[in-house]
């Protein structure tokens, strides 16, 4: 585990060679291109899905979320299912993964289900069948598809979380820190812990534009909540002001014989400015 972003990337040989020796003998039905799996969105959904395709012994072509949860069989096309959430369902497919392959490996699946991999629920089925019958060592077949999209959402998820932790901007409004941000990965889960402790004593709020989330957090308590629509509120004179002043500074230092825009876009990419207070226009910094 990488103790910098909580991202599992690899288990230790020990428990490879545990998880190996156990033996696994499951059987991995063969994909139905013409099925698809709708579920709820939510990582408990997802387990139901797990739990739905070793009860049918069938892995659909596709799983996709549906996020109203309202969608019924006879909406979608002839081979098409709809996954109910069941807690009980879902927390037997939980423990059975924990148990049987490794809570390292149902770490994994957390992880990947917050990346923004194409079809990750289908990939993740995939890897959870694969899991089941070759154990943990799974993780040490590089060349297979599964894998190596499963590494790829891991490796992209740690990355932003790497990123974000350097790139969130805090205002002050009315006295409570707020900060949008527009991640492509679901980071929020990850990067709380770092800022709940580096602003234990204050008041903040970090909104994923992209996800509808948010973070709160005050003294002792934090959560994780849906927001449907965010607006920043208008800015104190004050913070105009010190947005100001973080700019000037920030064009100040520059030496500019090396300016190099290349260079900057490799260690601050493009697609963070908009989070930025030093990378807008100065009349935007202020009113944004």
């Amino acid at each position: 585990m990488r103790k910098d972003t909580g991202v599992w990337i690899m288990d230790s040989a020990a428990q490879n060679q545990a998880a190996i020796s156990r033996n696994f003998r499951a059987v991995i039905p063969p994909v139905t291109p013409d099925l698809v799996y709708y579920y709820d969105g939510t990582w408990e959904g997802w387990l139901c899905c797990v739990y739905e395709s070793y009860m049918a012994r069938e892995i659909p072509g596709d799983v996709l979320a549906d996020g109203t949860g309202t969608k019924t069989a006879e909406e979608n096309l002839f081979y098409s299912k709809v996954i109910k959430h069941d807690m009980e369902k879902s927390n037997r497919v939980r423990i059975g993964i924990a148990d049987k392959i490794g809570h390292g490996f149902l770490r994994i699946l957390q992880q990947v289900f917050c990346s923004c991999i194409p079809h990750k629920e289908e990939e993740m089925l995939l890897f959870t069948h694969k899991g089941f019958r070759y154990g943990m060592g799974i993780l040490n077949m590089r060349q297979d598809t599964v894998v190596k999209n499963v590494l790829k959402g891991l490796h992209e998820l740690g990355r932003e979380i790497d990123k974000w932790y350097g790139f969130v901007r805090f205002s002050d409004v009315k006295g409570i820190l707020v900060a949008v941000i527009g991640a492509k990965n679901n980071v929020l889960p990850f990067i709380a812990s770092h800022f709940c402790d580096r602003y234990r004593n204050e008041k903040f709020m970090i909104f994923d534009k992209n996800h509808n989330m948010a973070l709160l957090y005050r003294r002792g308590e934090r959560a994780i909540v849906p927001v449907e629509d965010f607006t920043l509120p208008d800015l104190s004179e004050d913070e105009k002001q010190y947005r100001v002043l973080w700019k000037s500074y920030y064009d100040a230092i520059e030496i500019k014989p090396r300016h190099n825009d290349t260079c900057r876009r490799t260690h601050m990419p493009k697609r963070y400015w908009d989070f930025l207070t030093e990378m807008t226009e100065q009349n935007s910094c202020v009113l944004k």
